[in-house]
């Protein structure tokens, strides 16, 4: 005759954001530990019953064989402190505006992000439990394609705050990360019941066809505002020599104080770092 199981608790570490559960063999007195590192979903049949904090706790409340005898009971240990790192990257490029030149641009990006159970029910309810395999991996495959749509607005919003060119996105992937990141909460936590502790974007991919058109709107809008050098007035493109005074053009631009960058001759902010020019 099989043992009868008198108490279930989880033996191991704290490093898995869940673990189920599915005990044969239960007992009318049957409990169930849970550690101070976790909460419980206790599911009977496949219907979610109760959600537990740490304690001891009976599984059946009614002790006569007929309300628990061919029970099927599985129990899942949700961890309050586990993080999950869940990487991310859009499946196309999406498309926003360059600042300088106004040309549409399309744009890929990866990253990653960390989440951590907030709401047990919730989290069951709208992400584990849907998942049949129950498994971590097919989870973060579920997290990163829901992502998708709130990070392709966000991070074209992002840019367009921070007012960057399509050369200055890189360099600032912090501040977009930062810029994405409450946008992110805000799904993640009413949705899913998760807690986002981190959001970095690890790379901005941009074509090389749109990097060349913009480079050639640049150099349009370079000529057609250049001036004298020496008096001030306005040149057309080509012009060698000025219209006003006669002294000869060179190609003159700005060169920013700060960073280097050499910035248009009407340029009142640098293209490189942002800041304003005299």
């Amino acid at each position: 005759m099989a043992k009868k199981i008198r108490y279930i608790k989880y033996d191991g570490n704290n490093s898995e954001l869940f673990v189920k559960l599915s005990p044969v063999g239960l007992d009318a007195d049957t409990k169930i530990i849970v550690p101070e590192t976790h909460n419980a979903i206790i599911l009977k049949d496949g219907v979610l019953m109760e959600t537990l904090n740490s304690g001891s706790y009976d599984i059946f409340k009614e002790k006569a064989k007929s309300k628990w005898k061919g029970v099927v009971v599985d129990i899942i240990y949700l961890s309050k402190t586990a993080k999950l790192k869940v990487l991310w990257g859009t499946k196309s490029q999406f498309s926003f505006r360059d600042e300088e030149t106004d040309l549409p641009l399309k744009v890929g990006a990866h990253g990653e992000m960390e989440v951590q159970i907030g709401n047990p029910r919730k989290a069951y309810m709208e992400l584990i439990g849907a998942d049949k395999t129950f498994t971590t991996e097919n989870l973060k495959e579920r997290l990163s394609m829901r992502l998708l749509g709130k990070i392709e607005p966000a991070i074209a919003a992002a840019v367009k705050e921070l007012n960057l060119t399509y050369d200055r996105i890189n360099e600032h992937k912090d501040e977009i990360s930062q810029a994405v990141l409450p946008a992110v909460s805000k799904l993640y936590e009413e949705d899913y019941g998760l807690k986002v502790f981190s959001f970095t974007i690890g790379s901005v991919v941009i074509s090389p066809e749109d990097i060349s058109k913009i480079e050639e709107a640049r150099e349009k809008i370079s000529a057609t505002e250049a001036v004298c050098p020496s008096c001030g007035a306005a040149l057309s493109a080509g012009d060698k020599f000025c219209p006003e005074c006669g002294a000869a053009i060179y190609p003159v631009k700005k060169e920013c104080p700060f960073c280097g960058k050499k910035n248009t001759a009407k340029a009142k902010f640098c293209s490189g770092c942002g800041r304003k020019l005299k």
